[in-house]
C-alpha cells in the first residue's frame, strides 16, 4: 500500500470531522465530516464553510465575516482555534471546538487548510452549564470568547451582550487600574493570576468576583473562573468596620480601661492614669497609681471578683487631669477562661463632676425646700392609693410645707402620711379630693378657683382659694393660695369701675349737651360775622364820582381795625380803577384817636406811592389836632373843609367835566 493510500486512509478513519479548505470551500472530507455536516447522503465538497454555519453566532457576530477573517488569518499561517456553532443536518445548531491551520505544501500553490471540527461532549457541556462559578474564556485582546449560563444567572447581562464589549468597560472604575496592572503580569510570562474586583450587573450595582485566570499562548485566549464573593466581601467589611469600631470605642471611651492578672499587675490599659506615661504603666502594680489610703479597698474588690468571679465597686480620691484633686468610681468584673478567673477588668470613670453635681444638687433641693417652707403658697405631695379593682380611690399626704398645714387645720406632723379622706374636719380636704382624683385619673394638669363650702360656724366668711394640681409619678403635687382678699379687692375694684363708668356715662352726656351749646355758639357766631362783614362792608363804600375820581365817605367812630380795613378796601379800588385822585371824607367821624389818625396818615401815603392823591375833607378840630401833634408830613395829602371843595379841586386838577344833571345842566 503506498503511503498515499495509508494517509488516506488515515483521514477517513479520524474520529473527529477534518476537512480541506481552499478559499474557503470544502475541496476534500472525511466520512465523520460528512455525517456531523451534511448527513448520511449529503455531500460537502464545493460547499462554502459559512453555509454550514448559521447566519449569526451566539454573540451577535456575522458568521461569514467571523469565517473570512479567521481563514485569512490561518492562511497567511496564523493558526486558529475557536468555538463555533454549525446547523446540524436535521435542524438544530452544533457547538463545536474549530481549528483552522495551513498545510505545507512542496508545489508552493494555493494555501490548503486542514479544519478540524470536534463536536463538544454533552455531558461536559452540562456540567458547563450547571456550574455555579462563572467559567469563561477570553481573547488576548480583552473580550469574551465564551461564558457558562452562570453569567447570566448572577450578572443579569445575557452571554451576547457581555460578548459584544470589552470586558474593562464591565469592571468598577475604582477598580480598573488595579485589574488591568494585574493582567498585565502575563506579559512578563506568569501563566496563572488571581485577582479581585467589582463587576457591573444590569440593574447598576455591582458584585465582587475572584477572578482565577490561566493563559493558553499557543491558543491565544485566557481561560478563567469568576466566582462571586460579594456576601464574603461585605462580610470581610463588616468585620473590618466592627473591628475599627471596637478600637474606636477601647481607645475613646471616656472611661479608663484597665486589665489586670491575679496579682494586680497591669496587663493592658486603653490610656495610663493623668501624669502617667502609657509605657510606665504596663506591667507595674495596680497598687502603685492608688493612694495608700486605698489599697485595702482595692484589694478586697480584686480579691472578691478573682474568687466569686462576680463584681464590685469601690470610690477613692487621686489626681485629675490638671493636677488638682478629683473622685475616681472603679467597676470591677471578671475575665475568664475555661470556668476560671484569670483577670480582672478595671473600669475607672472620673465622677468629680457628678460628685459636684450632687452637692449642688444636695444644696439645691436645701434652698427649694427652705423657699418652699417661706412661701406663702400652701404645697403638698401625694401618692395615689387604689382600690381592690386597682382604681386609684385616695390620695396619701408624703410631703408638705407650713402653709398647707395651716390651711388643712392640722400639725404638720399628723398630716405626713394621712389620707386625703380621712380629713373630714377639713373643707378644703373634700374640694382638694375631687380634684386630685380627676387628675390622676386624666394624666392632666388642673388649674382652677373655687370657693369653699360654708363654714359651720356662719360667722366666719366663706374662702376663695385657688389650687393647681400637676400630675408626677403614681401622685400628684398641690400648689392651693387663699385667694380671699384678693378676691375681696376685685370686688371692690369692680364695683368702683361700675360706678365709674356710670359717672362717664353722666360726663358724656353733659360733653354731648356742651358740643350741642358749643355749636349753637359756633353758628351764632359765624351770623355775627357775616353781619359784622356787611355793616363794614356798608361803612366804607368807595363812590367812583367820575373817571379817575373816588370818594370815601367815612361816618362814625373809627378805631384801628375800621382803618386798616379801610385802607386794604381803598388801595385795592385805586390799583383796579387807576384813580388818581381818592378823597376821605371825614364829615361824619365823631372821635379819633392818634393811633387811627396815623393809619389814615399811612392811606393818604400808600395811595400816593400808587400813583393816587389824597384828599381829606370835612376835617373836625379834633382831627386836625391829632394831625398836628403826629407832625405828619402833610404833603402827601390835601385838607379841605368841605366835600363838594375836595371834589371841585380834583375836577380843576384832572380837567375833567362835571357829570351832566338829570334836568340837562352841567
Amino acid at each position: 500500500m503506498s503511503q498515499r493510500d495509508l494517509y488516506r486512509a488515515a483521514f477517513e478513519a479520524a474520529e473527529d470531522a477534518l476537512l480541506l479548505l481552499e478559499d474557503g470551500r470544502v475541496i476534500d472530507a472525511n466520512t465523520s465530516a460528512t455525517r456531523l455536516l451534511a448527513g448520511a447522503a449529503g455531500a460537502l465538497t464545493g460547499r462554502d464553510l459559512a453555509s454550514l454555519s448559521p447566519l449569526q453566532q451566539p454573540d451577535g457576530q456575522a458568521s461569514a465575516e467571523g469565517l473570512r477573517q479567521r481563514i485569512d488569518a490561518a492562511g497567511r499561517g496564523l493558526p486558529q482555534r475557536f468555538r463555533w456553532v454549525y446547523r446540524r443536518p436535521g435542524g438544530g445548531v452544533i457547538q463545536a471546538d474549530t481549528q483552522l491551520a495551513r498545510l505545507a505544501l512542496p508545489d508552493g500553490g494555493r494555501p490548503i487548510l486542514r479544519a478540524l471540527v470536534r463536536e463538544e461532549d454533552k455531558e461536559q457541556r452540562r456540567l458547563y452549564a450547571l456550574a455555579v462559578d462563572m467559567l469563561g474564556i477570553a481573547t488576548l485582546d480583552g473580550r469574551f470568547k465564551e461564558l457558562s449560563p452562570s453569567w447570566e444567572r448572577t450578572l443579569g447581562f445575557s452571554r451576547e451582550e457581555l460578548m459584544s464589549r470589552p470586558y474593562v468597560e464591565f469592571i468598577h472604575p475604582e477598580d480598573k487600574a488595579r485589574t488591568l496592572s494585574e493582567t498585565d503580569t502575563f506579559s512578563t510570562g506568569a501563566q496563572a493570576l488571581t485577582y479581585e474586583n467589582r463587576f457591573l450587573c444590569k440593574d447598576g450595582s455591582h458584585r465582587w468576583l475572584e477572578w482565577n485566570a490561566m493563559l493558553a499562548l499557543d491558543e491565544g485566549v485566557v481561560y478563567f473562573v469568576a466566582r462571586d464573593v460579594t456576601r464574603r466581601k461585605a462580610a470581610e467589611l463588616a468585620l473590618r468596620e466592627s473591628e475599627e469600631k471596637m478600637r474606636a470605642l477601647y481607645e475613646g471611651i471616656p472611661y479608663y480601661l484597665t486589665v489586670v492578672d491575679k496579682d494586680a499587675r497591669v496587663v493592658s490599659a486603653n490610656r495610663p492614669p493623668p501624669g502617667v506615661r502609657q509605657e510606665s504603666f504596663l506591667g507595674r502594680s495596680f497598687y502603685d497609681f492608688t493612694p495608700p489610703e486605698h489599697h485595702d479597698a482595692v484589694r478586697q474588690a480584686i480579691q472578691a471578683v478573682l474568687q466569686t468571679g462576680g463584681r464590685a465597686h469601690f470610690e477613692v480620691v487621686g489626681v485629675g487631669a490638671n493636677g488638682g484633686r478629683a473622685w475616681y468610681a472603679h467597676h470591677l468584673s471578671a475575665i475568664g477562661g475555661d470556668g476560671e478567673v484569670t483577670n480582672v477588668l478595671v473600669v475607672t470613670e472620673n465622677i468629680t463632676e457628678r460628685r459636684r453635681a450632687e452637692e449642688q444638687r444636695r444644696e439645691s433641693e436645701a434652698r427649694f425646700h427652705a423657699a418652699v417652707e417661706a412661701s406663702m403658697d400652701a404645697f403638698l405631695t401625694m401618692t395615689s392609693r387604689r382600690d381592690e379593682s386597682e382604681e386609684v380611690a385616695d390620695l396619701v399626704i408624703t410631703g408638705l410645707n407650713a402653709r398647707a398645714a395651716a390651711m388643712l387645720a392640722m400639725p404638720r406632723e399628723e398630716l405626713l402620711g394621712k389620707r386625703l379622706s380621712e380629713l373630714d374636719h377639713s373643707l378644703e380636704a373634700d374640694v382638694l379630693l375631687e380634684k386630685c382624683l380627676r387628675v390622676v385619673r386624666k394624666g392632666a394638669a388642673l388649674e382652677e378657683e373655687v370657693l369653699l363650702p360654708a363654714p359651720a360656724d356662719a360667722a366666719r366668711p366663706r374662702t376663695w382659694v385657688h389650687h393647681q394640681v400637676v400630675p408626677i409619678q403614681d401622685g400628684v403635687a398641690v400648689t392651693m393660695r387663699d385667694t380671699t382678699d384678693r378676691k375681696r379687692l376685685e370686688d371692690q375694684l369692680r364695683q368702683s369701675i361700675e360706678r365709674l363708668e356710670a359717672y362717664a356715662e353722666e360726663l358724656e352726656g353733659k360733653n354731648r349737651m356742651l358740643a350741642e351749646e358749643n355749636a349753637e355758639r359756633e353758628r351764632t357766631a359765624s351770623v355775627l360775622r357775616q353781619q359784622q362783614e356787611a355793616i363794614r362792608a356798608l361803612s366804607t363804600p368807595i363812590i367812583k364820582a367820575w373817571e379817575g375820581v373816588l370818594v370815601l365817605p367815612i361816618i362814625g367812630a373809627l378805631d384801628g381795625a375800621r382803618a386798616t380795613q379801610i385802607m386794604e378796601k381803598l388801595l385795592g379800588d385805586i390799583v383796579r380803577t387807576q384813580a388818581h385822585f381818592a378823597v376821605l371824607d371825614l364829615t361824619g367821624v365823631e372821635d379819633v384817636d392818634a393811633p387811627t389818625v396815623d393809619h389814615l396818615l399811612q392811606v393818604a401815603r400808600a395811595a400816593s406811592l400808587l400813583g393816587s392823591r389824597c384828599l381829606l375833607s370835612g376835617i373836625s378840630p379834633a382831627v386836625a389836632r391829632a394831625i398836628v401833634e403826629l407832625g405828619g408830613d402833610t404833603r402827601t395829602f390835601e385838607t379841605f373843609g368841605e366835600l363838594e371843595h375836595a371834589l371841585r379841586h380834583a375836577l380843576l386838577v384832572s380837567g375833567a367835566r362835571l357829570p351832566r344833571a338829570r334836568g340837562g345842566r352841567s
